[in-house]
């Protein structure tokens, strides 16, 4: 969301008539769109700002930052703009809010908000603090970015959000109430972009309705899911609203609709109170969903949330044990996820760095490519790229 939301300003600030430049040695302000969504974000997100500063520099911080603690951005950044709205962000530049589509910089791919917001009380996010609660968009709102996108000629939309499957939920809490599926027949119905990538989704909001529509190919055949442990117990302590069966039935369902599938999973090592016993329930869900892909975060306690507060923190270096272990699994997982694809054919969307991406996330070398190109291959040990 990050990602779209500097596109969306750089965007809104050239329609205003600013110009952006290409090196920071040019530019009059430096922008700093910050995340805190870990300790180690937000770190980056002031270091970034006191490096532009030191530069001498004009630096506006914007951002999940300011909009969570905007005082600590004023006490430690001297002579730095904060803007902890986007409304005061806009006055400050002479910005008219619209919802105009945005400008592309790319011939790949175009990002769409499709909601944002979140209601659920994950025992360790600060994001929910930051974004508010959850709003789905209007379904022709979303189709009429997406035929704009097409208009462009890109083959490729990416539907994101912060509690993205919980798209046309009155309230994040209640997952049965999703309506992604009818969303995703909506999209397919009107529109005629060749790909539709998800990013990352909740399990227990994909109902069966959802693996109905998910049997279309051109929505793509990877999954990104939210599911932060493999431990019962631990899922529980962090409020998640899901447990280890939502897990298994969504990876057993993907698979039946669409065999080749690729599912990837966020998992956070060392929330507080996880037992090593707790740690090997992980390791177990992880090794018996066969995921093909981990993203993996030590616990970061964030100022305000309850796992902040808990009296058991997991010690650091048995959480970056725990996390360096994750990654080793998740390593092998990946080659091996890698391997079973070869021999398998795919439709590549080839990108600007002569590589592309397969639907199933698989990322394929494509030298002497334009971007933005579909192209059928044949994966093998030739033109795979680890990762």
């Amino acid at each position: 969301m990050n990602w779209l939301d500097s596109a969306r300003l750089n965007a809104a600030l050239s329609r205003a008539g600013h110009v952006p430049v290409n090196r920071e040695c040019d530019a009059d302000y430096v922008l700093v769109n910050s995340c805190t969504v870990t300790a180690q974000a937000d770190r980056k997100s002031r270091q970034q700002a006191n490096a532009a500063r030191r530069a001498h520099k004009q630096v506006a911080v914007l951002g999940c930052g300011p909009r969570i603690d905007a005082q600590s951005y004023n006490n430690q950044l001297n002579d730095v703009l904060v803007f902890e709205s986007e409304q005061r962000l806009f006055d400050y530049f002479g910005i008219e809010a619209d919802c105009d589509p945005l400008p592309l910089n790319t011939r790949t791919r175009l990002p769409i908000a499709i909601q944002t917001g979140c209601d659920d009380v994950c025992g360790f996010c600060i994001t929910r603090f930051v974004r508010g609660a959850h709003r789905s968009l209007p379904v022709e709102a979303i189709v009429r970015q997406i035929r704009h996108a097409e208009e462009l000629g890109l083959h490729e939309v990416v539907l994101t959000g912060i509690n993205l499957a919980a798209w046309g939920c009155d309230d994040t809490r209640h997952p049965h109430n999703a309506r992604l599926h009818e969303l995703l027949t909506a999209i397919l119905a009107k529109t005629g972009i060749p790909r539709i990538r998800l990013s990352s989704l909740g399990p227990q909001y994909l109902s069966a309705g959802f693996f109905e529509v998910f049997a279309d190919s051109r929505i793509c055949d990877h999954l990104h899911l939210s599911v932060q442990s493999g431990s019962p117990g631990v899922l529980t302590r962090m409020a998640r609203g899901h447990g280890i069966s939502e897990v298994l039935n969504v990876a057993a369902q993907a698979r039946a609709a669409r065999p080749q599938a690729g599912l990837a999973a966020d998992l956070i090592a060392g929330f507080p109170g996880e037992t090593e016993a707790e740690f090997r329930e992980t390791i177990d869900t992880v090794e018996s969903v066969g995921f093909a892909k981990l993203h993996v975060f030590p616990f970061s306690a964030r100022q305000g949330t309850p796992a902040a507060g808990a009296s058991d923190q997991v010690p650091g270096e048995v959480k970056k044990i725990r996390a360096a272990e994750l990654r080793v699994l998740g390593d092998t997982l990946r080659q091996r996820f890698i391997h079973s694809q070869w021999g398998t054919g795919h439709v590549v969307l080839t990108e600007k760095n002569a590589t592309g991406l397969t639907p199933n996330y698989i990322r394929v070398s494509m030298p002497g490519e334009d971007e933005g190109e579909l192209r059928p291959v044949r994966l093998g040990p030739h033109n795979t790229v680890a990762g």
